[in-house]
């Protein structure tokens, strides 16, 4: 339930009130030195909920563009028919928004309390439940600042969430025998010896070590000089930047332990980015027992929840791609039921 006394920091100014004939309504939220761009989804009928959208990592604007697929637009028009207002925002720096972009997902956390501040502040929303729709790396998001917000936030969703320390999901993506089909078993070992050692020397902020590190990866894959000529530069300073160091010493499993509050998290069964196999079991071990926590794995469906004719799931083609209808079914009955209670 929403704290009665609950001090409201976000600054909103935006258009003329909507009718609920209006389906969008600018905003522009103050946080700290940004000011931040979004758009207020609204169903024709007053809300049964409302939502802040969080991005994944990434500069993102406030659709998520993946694969040319506005997938947080899609999400909210999808919300809207169901009932569910959203608010999603230009991340700092990137499209409309102002300010200096973060540099990595804990910098996040006071722009989308800011929204969230901002979300419940709308007339049009008061007695509504509120809650918070994370993506990967947004759920992280989500998950810290619940316990700044746990007074006036309702419900949780977690889409495609990582649930183990940033590093060993990391090493698991990177190291994958799928993505090294010319390599032997042995091979493999080695390989991921090495990227594990590219993350520990990122979690240390050791740029030499980084480098060297990433040396040796490059002279097992047998790279051709063009391509670390290509390469090398760009992965050294993905690898030695605050963004890598950040989330790869993050374990999101105590912080995920604290929510009391009613959570649905979702993945797909294709999703190779944060695997349901590795993740749902560190959820599972991890929740608290005073929340009541749904746990839901879609068939044929990726980290993005995008689907393309013709395509299999987890194969992209720009331009090609839409949000999966299943994922918003999924999440608009979840938070329809949450409502009702």
């Amino acid at each position: 339930m929403r704290h009665p006394a609950l001090a409201l920091s976000a600054a909103l100014s935006l258009m003329p009130m909507a009718s609920w004939a209006q389906s969008e309504v600018e905003v522009r939220i103050s946080s700290g030195d940004a000011v931040l761009a979004g758009t207020l989804a609204l169903p024709k009928d007053p809300p049964r909920a409302a939502v802040v959208l969080i991005q994944g990592a990434g500069p993102h604007g406030r659709n998520q563009v993946i694969s040319r697929a506005p997938m947080f637009k899609e999400l909210a028009d999808g919300l809207a028919q169901q009932g569910i207002a959203s608010l999603r925002i230009d991340n700092a720096g990137v499209g409309a928004s102002t300010g200096q972009r973060v540099q990595h997902f804990k910098q996040r956390q006071p722009h989308i309390i800011a929204t969230f501040d901002a979300l419940a502040e709308r007339p049009e929303l008061q007695n509504v439940p509120l809650g918070l729709i994370g993506h990967s790396e947004g759920t992280l998001v989500a998950s810290s600042i619940w316990a700044d917000r746990k007074d006036a936030i309702d419900f949780m969703v977690m889409l495609g969430a990582p649930g183990r320390q940033g590093r060993a999901v990391w090493v698991e993506q990177q190291s994958n025998p799928a993505r090294f089909p010319d390599h032997g078993p042995e091979d493999h070992q080695r390989l991921r010896a090495a990227f594990d050692a590219i993350a520990e020397a990122s979690i240390a902020a050791d740029r030499a070590a980084v480098t060297a590190a990433v040396d040796h990866l490059f002279e097992l894959v047998r790279a051709t000089p063009e391509e670390i000529a290509e390469n090398k530069p760009g992965f050294i300073d993905r690898m030695a930047s605050p963004e890598m160091q950040v989330w790869l010493s993050h374990d999101p499993a105590p912080v995920f332990g604290q929510i009391t509050d009613p959570t649905l998290l979702v993945w797909g069964d294709a999703d190779s980015l944060t695997s349901p196999v590795q993740n749902l079991p560190v959820f599972l071990a991890e929740k608290n027992p005073a929340a009541e926590m749904t746990f839901i794995v879609l068939p044929n469906e990726d980290h993005f929840f995008l689907r393309g004719e013709g395509l299999a799931p987890g194969q992209h083609r720009a331009g090609a791609m839409s949000l999966s209808p299943a994922i918003v079914t999924t999440v608009s009955d979840w938070i329809a039921a949450q409502a009702r209670e």
